[in-house]
Order: structure tokens, then sequence, then C-alpha cells
């Protein structure tokens, strides 16, 4: 904490293991020298986030850092600001208006990133940028795009996979990491496998592993693969049936009005029983590959790859409103990690918090992700630097040869049909259906419907539109 006698400011960031336990104090300072010391956190390695009081002007200012693994939510009216990286609690019962154009680029997909929500007068904090809320309303303070160099040449010499290996590794021993209370998460895909075999070089065998596990020929491929990484790191497994825990079925949080942000994981129903039995098991500290899969840039020309256009189709939003849709899309500064990065984060972040669980994102690091930018295509490609390093660690180059990538569709399509007559009622009493850019008429048809035998799109987008017509629920 430093104190001058305009201003407070309070740091709060992840530690190093050789930080103090207690809070220090600062005060007495001058305005420009606490502004100095505020600054020099622009370039921590961690997570860091800043909230600022100035007396003076009558400000609360919130710093959230480039990689922003839990993001704060303000609202700020009547003279009073309220803050709280939990939304859901910030908003309580209160009665609230739609935020149109981003509800509807929701539904339709097009990428949105920024301190506005759904939710009027809800504010988010965003990486690198600093919400002040004032007497007179809410201002944001974005941060510069930054600028990539694009590939460079590797000297012939370069072992590049250790090198990525051991930086992964270097990012975990960065963090007071206890191995009693820690667990790393192995969902049988290369993003976690390697983040848990990172942990596991740290700590050695005895790290708690968490996933779920599908069934059919893509669940045995699963189940084969974490298999072999049990066995590598040592970990003492727990592994939950996927089957068991389908979206909107009756326990699902997606039943309670703002009970699942739209941009959250498509499974928060299996997360909530892996993360209660980690707390049972004493665990709050998780090790998540989130941001794996956006680690490997590419770059508009290569491999004839093109900027992404607007989105062009939507069954369940009619033309207008899929223009207002493609007009809403985000503009925010480019950083060094992808939107997807940060949007993963922020919906994730809710559930691990309440469960009382810190993420740790070794792939979420801007000098990481400078890193890999500057490879050759020919480590970006397919994610071939991924794979080389789990066949180094592992000894087995299942994940470069055979690796089969599992997904939640076949469990969310059943969720959908085991739970119509719900979802019926829930578009019946929504404010949503009542707007003119939403076909609510499409929406009961895909209902009606074979759901298993949806096109893929229309799946979707029908699990989009689900979820922003569950997240504004009338009622708790």
């Amino acid at each position: 904490m430093l104190e001058s006698v305009d201003r407070i400011a309070v740091v709060a960031c992840e530690r190093f293991p050789d930080d103090p336990d207690n809070l220090e104090v600062e005060r007495g300072l001058t305005t420009a020298a606490l502004q100095a010391k505020v600054d020099a956190f622009d370039d921590y390695l961690l997570d860091v986030a800043v909230l600022t009081i100035d007396r003076r002007a009558r400000t609360i200012g919130y710093r959230a850092s480039p990689v922003v693994s839990a993001p704060v939510y303000l609202i700020a009216e009547r003279g009073r600001v309220a803050i709280d990286w939990d939304y859901s609690r910030l908003l309580g019962d209160r009665a609230t208006d739609i935020v149109w154009p981003l509800a509807l680029a929701q539904i339709a997909g097009v990428p949105n990133y920024g301190h506005e929500t759904m939710v009027a007068g809800l504010y988010r904090a965003t990486a690198g940028a600093t919400l002040t809320a004032c007497p007179h309303g809410v201002a944001v303070d974005l941060p510069g795009a930054v600028e990539f160099d694009g590939p460079h040449d590797v000297l012939p010499d370069a072992d590049i996979v250790s090198e990525f290996f051991d930086t992964i590794t270097a990012l975990l021993a960065a963090r007071p990491l206890d191995p009693s209370r820690t667990a790393v998460e192995l969902s049988g895909g290369m993003d976690s496998a390697l983040a848990a075999l990172a942990a596991a070089t740290l700590t050695g065998p005895g790290l708690i592993s968490v996933g779920a596990e599908f069934g059919g020929a893509m669940g045995e491929a699963q189940r084969a693969r974490r298999q072999l990484l049990r066995a590598h790191g040592g970990f003492d497994d727990l592994a939950i049936p996927a089957e068991r825990f389908a979206p909107f079925s009756p326990a699902s949080a997606r039943r309670r009005r703002f009970g699942v942000w739209p941009q959250d994981e498509n499974y928060p129903e299996m997360f909530e029983a892996i993360f209660t039995m980690l707390r049972t098991a004493g665990i709050d500290t998780l090790v998540s590959g989130y941001g794996g899969d956006e680690l490997y840039t590419a770059y508009e020309g290569e491999d004839g790859i093109v900027a992404k256009g607007p989105v062009t189709a939507n069954p369940f939003l009619t033309r207008e409103g899929l223009a207002i849709a493609n007009a809403a899309r985000s503009i925010y500064p480019r950083g060094w990690l992808q939107e997807t990065c940060w949007l993963s984060a922020a919906g994730q972040s809710q559930r691990l918090l309440r469960h009382g669980l810190w993420p740790v994102y070794p792939y979420h690091n801007v000098a990481l992700a400078r890193f890999v930018s500057r490879l050759p295509r020919a480590w970006r490609r397919d994610r071939r630097l991924l794979r080389a390093s789990l066949t180094r660690v592992l000894g087995n180059p299942v994940f470069e040869t055979d690796y089969v990538k599992e997904t939640f569709d076949p469990v969310a399509r059943r969720g959908i049909a085991e739970n119509r007559d719900y979802l019926r009622d829930l578009i019946r009493r929504s404010p949503l259906s009542t707007h003119p850019a939403i076909d609510d008429r499409a929406i009961m048809s895909a209902l009606d419907s074979d759901v298993a035998a949806l096109p893929q799109d229309t799946y979707n987008a029908l699990f989009r539109v689900l979820k922003v017509f569950g997240f504004f629920q009338s009622g708790n």
C-alpha cells in the first residue's frame, strides 16, 4: 500500500517465492514518487492490479495487467462505487437493462472484448487498461497496441524445444507453489499436459491432477493419454465422467439468473464438481493450460491465412440483428496475448475464486507469447513446438502422431435435448424473446428438432443463444 497526501494506491500482485507475507505500507510519499512506484509494476513478470483512490479528484481507478487472470467488475451510481470480482454478487437482485449490441454480438459469435458488458452500468477491468470511476460516470484509459515484429531466424544450434519447456517451468517456479495445496488440470489435451508436466518437474510426484473423461473412441484415446501423463508425472488423479454433467441440467448454475457468464467455458457444470473436490482436498491453487491454443501466432498471408470478416449468417438473428452484432465487433488494442485468452480467464475466474482457488496460467505471459511469436512458421504451424516438447518430455510421440482431440459437443447436445421443457419455458419468459432482432420461433424450432443431428454451425449458434437467455433469465 502506497500513500501520498492526495492518493492511496493498493498494489495486488502474484507473489514470488521470496516475497514477504505481510502487507508492506509506505506513507508520506510525494505524488510523483507514488506514481513512479506504481509505474514500476508495468513490467512485472506475473499478474498485478492497482487500485488507486484520488482524494482530491474524487476518483477511484483500477488498472489490470496485460495478463489479467481474474478481472474485477465495477458499478458506479448515485455517487457510490462498488467493485467485486464476483459479478453475480455485485448485481444481486437488482433490475438490469441489457446492452443489446453486445448481447446480439455474443449470440452471433462476433468477437468482443472491452470494459463495457452486456449488463448496462456494469464495467469489467480489461488487459492493460485503467477503469476510473468519478462523480460523473466511468472512463477507461486503454493501453497502446503492441507491434509484432514477425518471425526471426533461429540459430542452427538453438534448442527451441528445451527453451520452451524450461521457460514454462521457470514461470511456474516464479510462484510460491506449495505441492500439498497445488493441483494441475489434466484434460488429456496438449496444453494442460505440458503445463502439468512442467509443474511436476518442479514439485516431484504427488500433485493432484483433475479432469473430465469422455466416452466412446474419443474417450478411450483420452484415457490412454491421461494414463501416460499420470505415470510420467506421478500424479494422484481425480477424474469425473463428463456424461454425468450435461449443461442445463436441474442442478446447473445456468438455471440461476447471472449464474454463468455467456463467455464462460461450455462446461461449468463439470468444473463445479471438480473444484468442489479440490477444495475438499485442501487445494487452493490450480495450474491450467488456458491460453495454449492462442500462443501460436499466425500472421496474415502465412499458409493462406486471411483476416476474419463479418459474420454473415445466424439462424436466430434477423438481418438487422446480425448487422447490429457485427457493428459491435471488438476494436480492443492488440496485445501479446490474444483476446480469447483474456475472455476465457475472465469467464473461468468467477468459479475458481468462488471455490477459493487461484488460477495459474503459465501460457498467459507476455515474455512467452513474444518469444513464440518470433519463431519461424514451421515451429508455430499446427503447434509443432508444443507437440515436439511433449514428445521430448514423455519419450512418446502420441501427441505428434496419434492425437484424437476430445470434444464436449455430444454431451452438450444431449443436455439441450434432455432439458427441452425447461429451455422452452426459458425462451417464453425471457426479455430477450421480445426483441425484434431475435427470432425466438427459430430457437423453438431448433429445440423441437433432433438436436443431435443439427449441423455444427446451427448447434453452435443454438448453444450461444441459450447461454445468453439463461444469463438474463427472470427471477433467481
